[in-house]
């Protein structure tokens, strides 16, 4: 490591580490991590499924279309693909999202 990533504060140093996150819509027919369709113009609440409404029980399983199109496009910008990925569904408790409404009835 060079000294040109390195900040020095109060008798420590820190190295300086830069990230880039890119967000893109790959063209699939079904949405990252359930089955249900991703058609753009229809009619609203009609392309929702049970893991996409957080129904208890119901859990996620990857786009395996969309995977492979972000392999091909790390391959393609020359990056580092990990072997191993962990995905966490991210939940939010709100009174009006219906999947905390559907626990309180």
């Amino acid at each position: 490591m060079t000294k040109d990533y390195l900040i020095e504060r109060n008798g420590k140093k820190y190295e300086v580490v830069i990230g880039l996150e890119v967000h893109a819509q790959v063209l699939s027919e079904s949405k990252l991590f359930s089955t249900s369709p991703t058609k753009f113009g229809s009619e609203p609440n009609t392309q929702v499924s049970l893991v996409d409404a957080a129904f208890p029980g119901m859990l996620p399983v990857i786009n395996e279309f969309c995977i492979k199109q972000a392999i091909k496009t790390g391959i393609g910008l020359n990056a580092k693909i990990n072997n191993k990925s962990i995905f966490d569904r991210k939940n939010y408790f709100y009174a009006d999202l219906p999947q905390v409404l559907f626990y309180l009835f």
